[in-house]
């Protein structure tokens, strides 16, 4: 091997270190004294050199730049634009020649070096003053020429306005003459100027012979511009002859100054010379100091390769090992470890580290596989979306995740490792701590911590915020339990309202159906029942009666058009609304919803007073108060509708009038716990199943968007009181007082074609129509009514039910009529509402549909109504 020829391998290697560093700094003092003698004998020479030659170089090379600056700024003089720019380059261009002359004087060499400077730059500064005075009388002549341009330029607005007024050609002679003048004043030739002036006075003296009154003006004025004394033609001239002054200084001006740098350059060459003199001085002196410096330099070259050589070969085996042991930490074990046949230091070091390094192998294999296993467990265990905890034998929190945490809402700071089950579920708030259920029955909670440690468990919780949480529990073999904790709440929600718009979505088919039906029903009631009436004038007794059952079928009526409106197949929008009335006119749904075991009682007093709301709306808002409170009175009590007049308070951070609706029940009343959370969406202190939880909600969201306040008393076994505020319509309006209608008009035996499925509204229908003097074509289908139309040309108008029983509807019908049958009006009816019949049938918001059941009167000014409406439009188009 190559360290088997070391003459210096029986040394420690402390001992040859020593050895090789004392020769190494012996060399380097030597070269070190005699690198000071050299210096010392240079920095003599150079001061020599700086005191005699450095002055004249720094101020041959100051005049030789301040003359090139000079040359470069004069012609700028010329191309000044303004007479502040040109006495800002004057000053400047007089300042850095007096700077000239004034260094050229601080020269004593220079008079004999360069004899023709001084009187160069004379000549230079004479040039400079007078391209200077030149400059600022082009600039005068400039702006007397921009005066002149300007004047000219007025007389051809003027002539302009002249030619459109009186359509005359001496504008356009005036417009030319403008043109040569303004032309001239840019001409760059004298000769050229001179055959212009001539053309412009013939044209002058062809204007003053016009005839046109104004020309004579126009004249004198082209007269001052063109031929008075200083007129445009000499200022022209006098700025040629200016520029070509000019042109001829800056060339001056740019000879002297190539004569300035060759008299700069002359004495400048004799400072180089000067100074290659003294450079061959100073030079001598560094030869000698660098000859001495290179002796000693190999002197300790010599030292110096003999200490590396030493030292080499301990540094090349101690780099060895330590490429290794950085190799071996950066992971890599597969490199042999060198110089473990050294009997000096690196070789015990060299055996050592191999000892090390096997053991280190086997360690890093190990803590790789275990790192990679802690890694996978840790990213699991930190990032699944579920909360986990563990538990032991001895029922001790020894695990979890910060789900775990943040599902249960425990807090960060309090909750420990070792902490009991009993302890952590002291953490919990009290709802999650009673309510263990599972499919909604109540589970022991001793009994389910018990069951955990032998087999799975699975159970949910609810908290005071609604959330329900699922636990899924699994004992684990050496004993204690693994808890999976999952946040079912979103997933319930969506349950619910599923389950809820599902009912809401057939509570209103079945409530739009049988109200057609109802509808029908009392349709043919009505109808009947008037005739009856018109036939029992002369008995007291039955007429009564007759009027009587009028009457029911009237609240019949009202009370489908409510069923309707809460089923939402009635189009509400806000409108001024009287609350005593609307809740005086849903007494009837009231008494219905509630059952006879409770008591309505009224205290109304805010008469007069208007709110704008949807009334539709706020009939489902009070249904829904009047449904909670009868739940809480199941043995019966008193419902009070209490109304006021508020004035001044506060709602909504404004101070406005408000009418106040309370609504009392003396039932069960709400806890403190479930009172701030009635508003909530899907609260509910019912069983499952017996309520969604979304009719106080929705109650809340009408009165926030209708811009009100709702505020909620109770106390347990006192009864609860619901107060709403409405803020009260700025301007009251009267609200429309429905007067009966007592005269309508006959038919005059007109021809009704009447279409109507129902066999019992039919024949009502048809009887009352006679009854109105009308002749009656009574069908049940469309087709039986289009069979009528084209047999008779004797029918006046079509009336006709909507929903006839099949898929040809009465909205096809009237089309048809439209097309073919143009004349005859239609008449709609229904007893659907108009949304419904919107969203199903497709009906047209300018078609008018007399809703069932109507009355005589009702069904006589529609029929007259149409008609009349339709005649008038016909003759329009015609």
């Amino acid at each position: 091997m190559v360290f088997s020829i070391n003459p210096f391998s029986g040394l420690r290697a402390r001992t040859r270190l020593l050895l090789a560093f004392t020769i190494l700094s012996v060399s380097a003092m030597i070269l070190a004294l005699v690198g000071w003698q050299g210096l010392n004998n240079t920095d003599r020479a150079l001061n020599i050199f700086e005191q005699q030659a450095l002055p004249d170089i720094s101020r041959s090379l100051e005049l030789a730049e301040r003359t090139a600056n000079l040359a470069a700024i004069a012609p700028y003089v010329t191309s000044a634009g303004t007479p502040y720019m040109l006495e800002g380059l004057s000053q400047t261009l007089k300042t850095k020649i007096e700077k000239v002359l004034s260094l050229a004087q601080s020269i004593p060499q220079l008079d004999a070096a360069a004899p023709n400077l001084q009187n160069l730059l004379q000549r230079l500064d004479i040039t400079v003053n007078e391209l200077i005075e030149l400059t600022r009388q082009h600039l005068f002549l400039r702006e007397d020429l921009r005066e002149y341009e300007y004047r000219l330029r007025s007389l051809v607005d003027e002539a302009e306005r002249f030619d459109t007024a009186n359509n005359s050609d001496i504008s356009e002679s005036m417009t030319r003459m403008v043109e040569i003048l303004i032309t001239a004043s840019h001409i760059q030739s004298a000769d050229s100027l001179a055959s212009t002036r001539q053309r412009f006075l013939r044209l002058l003296d062809s204007l003053n012979n016009s005839a046109v009154s104004r020309s004579g003006h126009w004249y004198d004025e082209l007269y001052s511009v063109a031929v008075r004394p200083d007129n445009l033609f000499d200022l022209r001239l006098k700025q040629l002859s200016l520029e070509q002054r000019s042109a001829f200084l800056l060339a001056s001006t740019r000879a002297i100054s190539e004569q300035l740098s060759v008299e700069v350059q002359h004495f400048v060459d004799q400072i180089q010379s000067r100074i290659s003199h003294e450079s061959q001085r100073v030079g001598a002196a560094v030869s000698s100091g660098k000859t001495g410096i290179l002796l000693i330099s190999f002197l300790c070259i010599a030292a110096a390769l003999g200490g590396v050589w030493m030292v080499r070969e301990l540094v090349m085996n101690l780099a060895s090992v330590t490429l290794v042991m950085s190799r071996l930490a950066e992971g890599d074990t597969h490199q042999q470890t060198p110089a473990t046949e050294r009997s000096d230091e690196i070789g015990d070091l060299a055996r050592a580290f191999q000892v090390f390094r096997e053991n280190a192998v086997q360690i890093d294999r190990i803590s790789h596989d275990l790192q990679e296993q802690s890694h996978l467990l840790e990213t699991v265990f930190t990032n699944i979306n579920d909360g986990l905890s563990v538990f032991d034998r001895d029922g001790r929190l020894i695990a979890w995740n910060p789900q775990y945490l943040l599902i249960l809402e425990l807090p960060k700071d309090r909750l420990q490792k070792g902490m009991s089950i009993e302890e952590v579920h002291g953490l919990l708030s009290k709802e999650a701590q009673e309510s263990w259920a599972l499919d909604g029955m109540a589970l022991d909670k001793d009994e389910v911590n018990q069951m955990r440690r032998q087999q799975s468990q699975h159970f949910e919780r609810h908290f005071a915020n609604g959330r329900v949480v699922e636990f899924r529990s699994s004992p684990m073999p050496d004993g204690g339990f693994v808890t999976l904790y999952s946040d079912l709440t979103e997933r319930k929600t969506v349950e619910a309202q599923l389950r809820q718009s599902q009912k809401m979505e057939v509570l209103g088919q079945l409530t739009g159906g049988v109200a057609h039906d109802f509808n029908n029903l009392l349709a043919a009631m009505y109808g009947n029942l008037q005739l009856l009436e018109s036939t029992l004038y002369d008995a007291p007794k039955p007429l009564k009666y007759a009027r009587r059952a009028l009457a029911s079928a009237e609240r019949g009526k009202n009370l489908t058009q409510r069923l309707l409106a809460f089923s939402r197949k009635q189009h509400l929008t806000p409108e001024p609304t009287e609350v005593d009335q609307l809740i005086e006119g849903m007494l009837d749904l009231i008494e219905y919803s509630v059952g006879a075991a409770i008591k309505i009682k009224l205290d109304l007093e805010a008469d007069g007073w208007l709110v704008d709301v949807d009334p539709g709306q706020l009939e489902n808002v009070l249904l829904n108060l009047t449904i909670n409170s009868s739940a809480a009175m199941p043995e019966g009590g008193t419902l009070t509708f209490c109304t006021r007049q508020c004035r001044g308070i506060e709602l909504n951070g404004g101070i406005t009038d408000a009418v106040h609706i309370e609504v009392s029940d003396t039932g069960c009343g709400i806890s403190e716990a479930h009172l701030r959370r009635v508003f909530e969406p899907f609260f509910t202190t019912k069983e499952i199943g017996q309520g969604s939880g979304l009719g106080l909600s929705m109650v809340y969201g009408f009165v926030k968007q209708s811009e009100g306040d709702i505020r909620v008393q109770s106390k347990q076994g006192q009864g609860t009181t619901i107060g709403i505020y409405l803020r009260r319509k700025a301007e009251q309006v009267a609200l429309p007082v429905a007067e009966p209608v007592t005269e309508f008009s006959y038919g005059q035996h007109r021809c009704v074609l009447m279409v109507e499925d129902d066999n019992q509204v039919r024949d009502a229908g048809q009887e009352v129509l006679e009854k109105l003097e009308y002749r009656v074509i009574a069908v049940a289908s469309v087709d039986e009514a289009l069979q009528q139309l084209n047999q008779h040309n004797d029918i006046d108008i079509v009336f006709t039910d909507i929903n006839l029983g099949t898929a040809v509807n009465g909205l096809h019908l009237a089309e048809k009529i439209e097309h073919q049958w143009p004349e005859i009006p239609v008449l709609l009816t229904s007893g659907l509402s108009v949304q419904h019949l919107s969203e199903q049938y497709g009906l047209k918001e300018t078609d008018t549909v007399l809703a069932k059941p109507y009355r005589l009167d009702e069904l006589a000014m529609a029929l007259d109504e149409t008609f009349k409406s339709h005649t008038d439009e016909r003759r329009n188009r015609l």
